[in-house]
């Protein structure tokens, strides 16, 4: 049992070799990116959440 367990730690390893791994570089951007995304969307979702609270406010007064 103990040589499965390290025979697949070996092959996990291998694996990893063989990643292409983002510079810190394109990580920063595309990190960047995700949070303007982000922000975006929460921005435009609050928006969409406010006008549609107002509309039901009108509705039950």
């Amino acid at each position: 049992m103990f040589k499965r367990i390290a025979g697949f730690f070996a092959e996990v390893k291998g694996e990893f070799k063989k990643v292409s791994w983002p510079s810190r570089e394109q990580t920063v951007r595309q990190t960047g990116v995700v949070l303007m995304i982000t922000l975006i969307a929460s921005v435009f979702l609050g928006i969409i959440d406010y006008g549609l609270s107002e509309a039901v406010k009108q509705v039950i007064r």
